[in-house]
């Protein structure tokens, strides 16, 4: 076995191997050099002189390692190029942009032109962790887990003349978007470790995430601007991942989290291919459930939007690309912040000696802080800091692999020099294999002997059915695999394997049968490894099956993974009716998206889902209080029927027309201003007028009777007045703003009777006291006085003998439902 290192070796960057094997030539990886000071390329002559190459294996999608690719590819069209679905998807958005880079500097000729991706995309074959797949006659090649970020895999290859591992980037431990790295005791002869970090342990990462979360509640309470350059692929969904969590434990709040450059596609990527993530991400986005945005997490989608973050005094957070600030929007960004007293720049990943990101650290012990960047030189008086997010294994990790395969010939690349050099020192002592610390255009001819035996999968049984896998016939796989193999871990190939007894499987064959597997009740995934199946028990089975009803903290759960991205102020439940209540305070605003939700709520859950349509009264009002600061308000009336609201001044006041509009955008309610002297409040609440023909007035009463009879509110008194010009009869309510909610009923009555009728705009003080003093009774709270009325503010307020804030809340909504006055105290 021949081993090259084209690049990456000695360095970060450039990740090139040539392996010869049974005379085959297989390229692993094939990045390029970020570095503007360095040949971007890896060394590409060695391949010609060792006749081109065969096959390309592609650990993940980083640019490092896969930034040449096109290149190479274009050279070798026939070497097809093995990888998995998750890393294709992404290789595609970093390459496509990669190549607008390249096409938008000034003075440089791109590598590569679309075309060149584009047909190096089509030469792609994918496969999923832990199959073996021959790729030729007596080469195996299985992909296993690397941790690192979504699809990152660890290469493995087993020929009769000796076995190879080579780690790509790794990370033991599991992070907020993927699993850590999960590889059985292999045994190959050959094994290739990447040193990033073999110089260092790393800290705590929930300590150090807990930091970052500090350091955002920091910049929130300075009202300042943050930004977090960070790689778009791995790096920025961890982070959106751990100040979502924080969001939604109220950690966060009150700060807009902006989201900028290609983490935007990479985000869609992550949704599109959730069996590559960690199992509890990937179960939401199967529930339909958005990962990354929410009201407060926004991405930037255009220049203008881009320019206002910058500009504005808003305080906010700034999640962009690139990570090492060396372009992209985190450049612009970090221009703009680094001469901001009250700005951070906080860096969370490893940065090249040449970046503008690595200057920036370099600045932490410097007196005379000058940034340069983009040919600018910029004083920097932000508050920069570094949080340790690494998504490549530490010094203890990468001996914990090299212990668990305890290979006897062991490569060290991806590090500095130095790095490495040290490290191989240090492992010298503690392994028994051969250590190498190879440098860039290096070759190394491996003589082994006697290769070392390899553990087989053994599958015996097997029902070579010729009838193709459907909902049909799924429970016969599950009985034959639950009898012969117990709960034993398949992939979906094994399973196909099992059931039809062939080898060769199509893509669209294996896709199929994951969703069919991933939906149906008999097989459940591994609690880590969602491309892993096990067969249910019996009894699992039977009570899966089994029409069960669900608690109401299950629901409760499954309600808030459904609906939180839409803010619901409450959810109630409702048993008998299988029904789920939600209560917002803007009901006109939510977003139209939310029905599809219902949809599919509903069906996995058999619960229906209703929108109420409610509104918070207590929200609107103190927007409009916010709205209306300096306005010297009197008394607020409401108007929900028409969708109005009323702000009735002591003094004039003016408003932009803007603002009224941005009013209306976030409540769904037109705001109006009643200054002295106007009577906007009486238009709004005239008299319905009728036609001509009115019936006997008894008749009229009696109608009115009837039509009220099954609602829950019903006029507690009917007057016939007369305006001068005519009669009409007044219906009085507990509240005006009980009866504006029949408005449309009232109507169809003035239709049917001929008779004009009114809303009172009279409440029924005592009978409103009544009730307050009441549920003061049956809640238990002792009350000084009687209820307090207020008619002006359209309130009751509450003097209790002590802090009872927990009671008269829960009895709050109650009150305000049955009355139309807020309830304070």
């Amino acid at each position: 076995m021949k081993v090259s290192f084209l690049g990456g070796a000695h360095e970060v960057g450039g990740s090139c191997i040539l392996v010869k094997v049974c005379d085959k030539n297989i390229l692993l990886d094939c990045g390029i050099r970020q570095s503007a000071s360095k040949d971007p390329l890896p060394d590409f002559r060695t391949i010609q002189e060792c006749g081109g190459i065969d096959a390309i294996i592609i650990s993940h999608a980083h640019l490092d390692h896969i930034g040449s690719l096109p290149l190479i590819s274009k050279e070798y069209p026939n070497a097809r190029i093995y990888t998995n679905n998750m890393t294709k998807d992404l290789m595609k958005v970093l390459l496509y942009d990669s190549l607008k880079i390249m096409n938008n500097r000034e003075a440089e000729i791109p590598l590569y032109a679309e075309l060149d991706v584009e047909n190096m995309l089509n030469r792609i074959f994918t496969i999923n962790y832990m199959v073996e797949l021959p790729i030729f006659e007596g080469i195996n090649l299985t992909f296993y887990i690397a941790g690192h970020i979504a699809g990152a895999a660890c290469v493995y290859i087993t020929t009769a003349d000796g076995s190879l591992f080579y780690s790509g980037d790794f990370s033991i431990f599991a992070q907020s978007s993927v699993e850590g790295l999960k590889v059985p005791k292999l045994r190959p002869d050959v094994a290739i470790f990447e040193t990033t970090y073999g110089d260092r342990l790393h800290s705590n990462r929930e300590v150090e995430e807990e930091r970052l979360i500090q350091l955002v509640r920091e910049c929130e309470i300075n009202k300042g601007k943050m930004l977090i350059p960070a790689f778009a692929l791995g790096r920025a969904q961890e982070i959106l991942l751990i100040l979502k969590k924080a969001i939604n434990k109220k950690i966060i709040k009150g700060i807009n989290i902006y989201v900028d450059g290609m983490i935007k596609d990479i985000n869609r990527v992550y949704k599109l291919n959730p069996v590559y993530l960690r199992n509890s991400l990937a179960k939401k986005i199967l529930k339909g459930v958005e990962p990354f945005y929410d009201d407060n997490i926004i991405p930037v989608d255009k220049k203008e939007l881009r320019e206002k973050i910058a500009e504005d005094k808003e305080a906010c957070i700034i999640v962009a690309s690139s990570g090492m600030i060396t372009g992209g929007p985190s450049q612009y960004y970090a221009e703009k912040l680094a001469s901001m007293e009250r700005a951070y720049i906080v860096i969370t990943g490893y940065q090249d000696e040449e970046s503008p990101g690595r200057k920036l650290l370099n600045l932490l012990d410097s007196e005379e802080r000058i940034l340069e960047i983009n040919g600018r030189s910029i004083p920097v008086r932000c508050k920069i800091e570094k949080v340790g997010l690494s998504a490549h294994g530490d010094k203890g990790e990468i001996k914990s692999l090299v212990n668990l395969l305890s290979p006897n010939n062991i490569f060290l690349v991806h590090g500095d020099g130095e790095i490495i050099e040290g490290f191989a020192s240090e492992l010298s002592s503690e392994v028994r294999g051969k250590i190498y610390a190879p440098k860039c255009g290096e070759t190394y001819d491996i003589n082994i002997r006697n290769p070392r035996k390899q553990w087989k999968k053994q599958m015996p049984n097997i029902i070579k059915s010729s009838e193709e896998l459907n909902e049909t016939n799924l429970e016969v796989l599950w009985r034959f695999v639950l009898e012969n193999y117990s709960q034993r871990l398949f992939t979906v190939e094994d399973l196909i394997y099992i059931w039809s007894g062939n080898n060769k499987i199509k893509q669209e064959d294996i896709e199929k049968t994951q969703r069919l597997i991933m939906k149906c009740v008999y097989f459940e995934t591994d609690l880590r490894r969602l491309f892993l199946f096990k067969a249910k028990t019996s009894e699992q089975v039977e009570e899966d099956t089994k029409e069960r009803e669900l608690k109401p903290n299950e629901l409760n759960e499954l309600v808030n993974e459904y609906f939180y991205q839409y803010a619901f102020k409450k959810a109630g439940l409702i048993y008998e009716e299988k029904k789920v209540s939600l209560s917002f305070d803007f009901p006109y605003v939510i977003d139209k998206s939310i029905y599809e939700v219902c949809e599919k709520f509903e069906g996995n859950t058999g619960w229906k889902v209703e929108i109420s349509n409610k509104v918070n009264i207590n929200a609107v009002e103190d927007l409009m209080r916010e709205f209306l600061y300096d306005a010297d308000i009197k008394k607020i009336s409401f108007r929900l029927e028409d969708k109005n609201v009323i702000a009735i001044l002591n003094s004039e006041f003016l408003v932009e027309k803007q603002k009224l509009e941005e009013f209306k955008e976030k409540t769904g309610l037109d705001l109006f201003l009643q200054n002295p002297g106007i009577n906007i409040e009486k238009n709004l609440s005239s008299i319905i007028e009728a036609e001509d023909n009115a019936i006997e007035q008894n008749q009229a009463l009696k109608l009115i009777d009837e039509s009220f009879a099954e609602e829950e509110f019903k006029p507690y008194k009917k007057g016939v007045k007369s305006n001068g010009n005519r009669k009409y009869i007044e219906l009085y309510f507990i509240s005006p703003m009980i009866g504006e909610r029949y408005k449309s009923k009232i109507k169809d009555l003035v239709s049917k009777t001929g008779w004009s009728m009114k809303i009172s705009e009279a409440s029924n003080q005592n009978e409103i006291i009544r009730f307050a003093a009441m549920l003061c009774k049956k809640t238990g709270i002792n009350l000084k006085k009687n209820p307090s009325f207020n008619a002006s503010e359209l309130s009751v307020e509450l003097k209790a003998e002590s802090l009872e804030k927990d009671k008269i809340e829960s009895i709050r909504e109650e009150f305000e439902y049955k009355t139309g006055f807020r309830l304070k105290g």
